[in-house]
């Protein structure tokens, strides 16, 4: 598939300094060096040569890109968008995503319908039972800069988690998690896992319950969830790591999410109100 996307300078520099002041990967830099498909104002230029402030940067490219996802009548929450990202509120008891082809009902399906002829690009993903908001990249380009972002720790995903009264005001969770051979749905914390840091801060206390706005360092999968259960207040309602309740849904929502826009350089905060 062929992609073009444009892009405004934003500083006078080498086009190669402005190119990877984008986090633009530098194998596509690579590729479109090479193809001569990377235009400043109309025409090809070198990248050592100077680009200045306001100059129309377009940058053609080719993506073989794999349909993995059965486009679904869109219901979809958005909360932001623009030329390279799609931002949506995903409902509890929702997939992210398919975990084998063809399957239906997961929100890159409806995301798949409502961005045709662009592609639906997944950055990170929710847990099943986790409501809240969802990066989605329209081209290869924006999906590769948030990737990059997420590894350099410049895009936060913030969430809130409501569990038992009792917790510490503030804290840092630093604790490795894998497999849990007893059940292939749960993950635990053990000595050969992924390294995973979550930092949390409770700021709201009831009779019985505290709510907790905690922020990632890693991604694991149930990272929070397994962590918040390792020092004994597990998420309320969450259907693995707490007790047995009545509760409808586990109380853990992404309510912001704050990231560099891909080849702008601005800030930008987007945020859900909390369901629960």
């Amino acid at each position: 598939m062929l992609f073009q996307t444009i892009a405004i300078a934003k500083t006078h520099a080498s086009l190669r300094d402005q190119l990877q002041s984008w986090l633009i990967p530098r194998k596509r830099q690579h590729q479109m060096r090479v193809a001569r498909s990377i235009q400043v104002n109309g025409h090809y230029r070198h990248f050592n040569e100077p680009v200045a402030t306001g100059d129309r940067i377009a940058m053609t490219y080719d993506e073989p890109i794999r349909l993995a996802y059965v486009p679904e009548t869109p219901h979809l929450d958005i909360r932001y968008e623009d030329d390279n990202l799609l931002i949506v509120d995903k409902p509890a008891g929702m997939k992210t995503h398919p975990n084998q082809p063809g399957e239906t009902g997961t929100l890159m399906n409806q995301a798949a319908a409502y961005l045709v002829p662009h592609p639906a690009l997944i950055t990170h993903r929710l847990d099943m039972a986790t409501s809240g908001l969802l990066v989605i990249a329209k081209n290869p380009l924006a999906q590769a800069i948030i990737n990059r972002q997420l590894a350099a720790k410049t895009m936060h995903r913030d969430y809130l988690a409501v569990v038992q009264r009792g917790i510490p005001k503030e804290g840092r969770i630093d604790a490795p998690i894998g497999h849990d051979p007893q059940d292939k749905r749960k993950r635990m914390i053990r000595l050969d896992g992924a390294p995973a840091v979550t930092h949390y801060q409770r700021i709201a206390e009831t009779a019985t319950t505290a709510t907790v706005l905690l922020r990632l360092e890693t991604g694991r999968t149930h990272q929070i969830r397994v962590h918040l259960a390792s020092i004994g207040y597990p998420i309320i309602g969450d259907p693995l790591y707490a007790p047995p309740s009545h509760e409808p849904r586990m109380r853990l929502h992404a309510y912001r999410v704050r990231l560099t826009k891909p080849l702008s350089g601005e800030q930008l905060i987007v945020t859900s109100p909390v369901p629960f």
